[in-house]
């Protein structure tokens, strides 16, 4: 076997595409939906779960670049030319401040194409747990509604402060509408009341180790996805690793 020790790899390029549809999801959070030419959706093929990077030139010369996880599904590129992402609003957040204050349809943004390695090969026949909070949603739909698309079964915690916070709780209310069974959503809410007193408060790792033993059994799972701030991610994971849980992704999300 030869080994071509000197071969470069391509540096990814920027593209300009324009912005199709922007959405208010909450009342600090919108979707925002890209155009891409034919041309390009060979180049922005993606896995659910990875993400695209932004580059905007702010008026005194600085650049800022950001990166957003795709909430579509590569269906939807093959077949609408389209990506779609959440943006968090935070007051000081660079881009997220102009996302809120100025982005409209019709503006043109530099992007690089999909990255990212909190992704898998989806297959039918297995059952893929996911456990996240707020923003954290955004990979996680990408990846649930394709692996519903294929077959599969998936099982969603979902924690958020409360239901007017929740992204993209209409297109999860629609999934668990077309897939039935194979999806098995609870939302969690931290400051207001959730469908049981076990889905109700901070998911700390007691409370999850309820859960485990009342509502969702972790031996069924196949393979978890966790998304969320790093002492979330960081509890369930290791709760998850106490039950024999061996094939965890972890994502950590930073609002800008």
């Amino acid at each position: 076997m030869a080994i071509e020790l000197n071969k470069r790899r391509r540096r990814p390029s920027w593209h300009k595409l324009p912005v199709s549809r922007v959405r208010s999801l909450t009342d600090d959070a919108l979707e925002v939906s890209l155009a891409v030419p034919e041309h390009l959706r060979a180049t922005f093929d993606f896995k659910p779960g990875q993400h695209i990077t932004f580059q905007r030139v702010e008026p005194d010369g600085h650049e800022v670049r950001r990166s957003y996880s795709l909430a579509s599904t590569p269906r939807e590129l093959a077949e609408e030319g389209t990506l779609r992402l959440g943006i968090k609003f935070i007051p000081e957040g660079t881009f997220s401040a102009y996302a809120k204050s100025s982005l409209t349809v019709g503006d043109v943004l530099e992007v690089l194409p999909p990255l990212g390695s909190f992704c898998t090969d989806i297959e039918p026949a297995r059952h893929y747990g996911s456990i996240v909070a707020g923003s954290g949603i955004t990979p996680i739909l990408s990846i649930a509604a394709a692996a519903l698309d294929q077959g599969a079964t998936v099982t969603l915690l979902y924690s958020n402060r409360t239901e007017e916070t929740t992204m993209f709780g209409s297109e999860l209310r629609e999934l668990e509408a077309r897939h039935g069974d194979r999806l098995r959503l609870h939302h969690i809410r931290t400051r207001s009341d959730g469908a049981s007193p076990l889905l109700t408060g901070r998911l700390t790792p007691d409370k999850l180790r309820a859960v485990f033993a009342e509502l969702v059994d972790p031996a069924r799972i196949d393979e978890w996805f966790l998304c969320g701030p790093y002492d979330m991610v960081l509890g369930v994971k290791e709760v998850l690793e106490e039950t024999g849980a061996s094939l965890i992704h972890t994502e950590l999300y930073y609002v800008d």
